[in-house]
């Protein structure tokens, strides 16, 4: 009988113990999220992102067709129409800061929903603009609202994603700016192709071209609704301490990827031991926090992987505004009934020589090549950005990003020899959408690079410093090209080829 009874009790304490002792023990973010599993709920928040992505580049790309095809409606001449293309970009660089901190201490989805919805109404607003001074100042605060959505939209998609899947499923989000340029491209084309007219007041009239502006923001809209219905980052909730916050979240991820609300056997995370709970009252205090947020980017071990990221994304945020310039380059490359033989900085040259004779003939008629080389550009950039998702399966984000950018400079360098203008396109649209992969690639990079505290600030400052450059960049684009177009393009490609270089010392 003695036997009998160890042969039934000696299984049941080698069995159990060790089971209790599994799911008694806390769990990393990192283990718990990997454990949460991969699927409908990291898609559906990558098919979020993406919106949030575009609704960035929809507001960039409107005014290129608004101003064209209103510039006459509304008096404008072509310094003011470079200014109120680069009011944007200045908004974004602007904010930047604010909205780094922002996500920092008032968490991810908050900032985003707060930004799209103040970029969807200073977009209704832009539509009612009677002047250059008000749309000008429309596009700047729109600039301030969206500048959050490029850059807090990879944060807080990644911090669903463990690191194995991080660099993918950004890559796949960022297909949508692509996207996001076909959309403009078609809807403008679409809408342009009216000539209806509301008169409001004696000297009000709603146009096609003043809808553009709604239209194009319908997608940050739907994305700051479907925001109202998810939650926040658990890695943010995590670093705040709010651990049972941060579980509940992993616990809903999981079961929407499994279908099983039981399974999930995480039942304590390890708190994150690098935030900055302090909290803060009054502007000084606010500024002390910010202050607190930065200095620590400043330091090492920091300091180098912060400088080489904005050294990178300075250099193809400005490469990857040639996109703006794109439909009027190739509408003068394709156009010009003596290009053959010739390379397109020559043609560029002289034809900007020239364009001062067209300003006093008020033209609003947008060619139909415009909308079709945009159309093909965004294409290229969704194919590209398709394919980077590919590779970014069996290679981490390092190597694809040093490729990427020694690709995009060796196009650049190709512009000032080929001739013939079907290559011309692609070599542009090659450097130009590299580029934009590369600027994928340092935000997906920068996710995994900084702690969560300062994760927000680090994303949000490093998109800054590229807007600048950006903004920069797009408002001297002009000029340059018109002094010594060839110099402008080897700089930029020298200027790629660094930061290929660069990005070998990233870990």
């Amino acid at each position: 009988m003695a036997p009998r009874v160890q042969d039934v009790t000696f299984p049941v304490i080698t069995v159990d113990l060790p089971r209790v002792q599994v799911k008694g023990r806390s769990h990393t973010y990192e283990e718990a999220l990997d454990l949460a599993g991969f699927g409908r709920a990291q898609l559906g928040l990558m098919a979020l992102a993406g919106c949030c992505l575009m609704a960035a580049m929809n507001e960039s790309m409107v005014a290129s067709f608004v101003l064209s095809a209103g510039h006459c409606d509304l008096g404008l001449d072509p310094e003011k129409i470079g200014a109120i293309g680069g009011a944007i970009f200045l908004g974004n660089m602007l904010a930047s800061y604010f909205w780094g901190y922002q996500a920092d201490t008032r968490g991810r989805k908050t900032v985003l929903q707060c930004a799209l919805f103040a970029t969807s109404a200073c977009s209704v607003v832009s539509s009612f603009a009677t002047d250059f001074i008000s749309l000008l100042v429309l596009r700047f605060l729109a600039g301030l609202c969206i500048s959050a959505t490029s850059a807090i939209a990879y944060t807080y998609l990644g911090e669903f994603c463990t690191a194995q899947r991080r660099g993918q499923v950004v890559a796949y989000a960022s297909v949508m700016i692509s996207f996001g340029v076909v959309y403009v491209a078609v809807v403008s084309w679409w809408t342009l192709s009216y000539d209806w007219r509301f008169t409001l007041t004696d000297t009000f009239s709603y146009r096609p071209w003043r809808l553009l502006f709604i239209l194009c923001t319908i997608p940050g809209m739907l994305a700051g609704v479907t925001l109202c219905l998810l939650p926040e980052s658990p890695k943010f909730l995590l670093s705040q301490n709010r651990p049972a916050e941060a579980l509940q979240v992993l616990r809903s991820l999981h079961r929407i990827n499994s279908g099983d609300a039981c399974a999930y056997e995480v039942i304590k995370l390890v708190p994150e031991v690098d935030g900055n709970l302090t909290k803060v009252a009054g502007w000084s205090g606010v500024l002390a926090s910010m202050k607190d947020q930065t200095i620590p980017l400043l330091k090492m071990p920091y300091l180098k992987n912060f400088v080489i990221c904005c050294t990178n994304c300075v250099v193809a945020f400005s490469v990857y505004s040639l996109c703006l310039w794109f439909p009027q380059i190739m509408d003068q490359v394709l156009s010009d009934i003596s290009a053959k033989g010739t390379v397109a900085c020559t043609i560029l040259q002289s034809n900007n020589s020239n364009q001062h004779k067209d300003d006093l003939q008020c033209n609003e008629t947008i060619q139909t090549e415009t909308f079709l080389y945009t159309i093909l550009l965004g294409i290229t950039g969704m194919f590209c950005s398709l394919v980077l998702s590919i590779i970014l399966r069996r290679f981490s984000s390092k190597p694809v990003m040093i490729i990427t950018l020694a690709i995009a400079g060796t196009a650049g360098i190709l512009l000032q020899f080929i001739t013939n203008s079907y290559a011309v396109a692609v070599l542009f649209s090659v450097e130009i959408m590299f580029c934009a992969m590369g600027v994928t690639l340092i935000n997906a990079t920068a996710v995994s690079l900084f702690p969560t505290h300062v994760k927000g600030m680090a994303t949000s400052l490093i998109n800054m410093m590229g807007r600048f450059g950006c903004f920069v960049f797009a408002t001297i684009m002009g000029a340059l090209v018109a002094q010594n177009c060839p110099v402008t393009f080897y700089v930029l490609s020298g200027s790629l080829f660094l930061c290929s270089a660069l990005s070998y010392f990233l870990p």
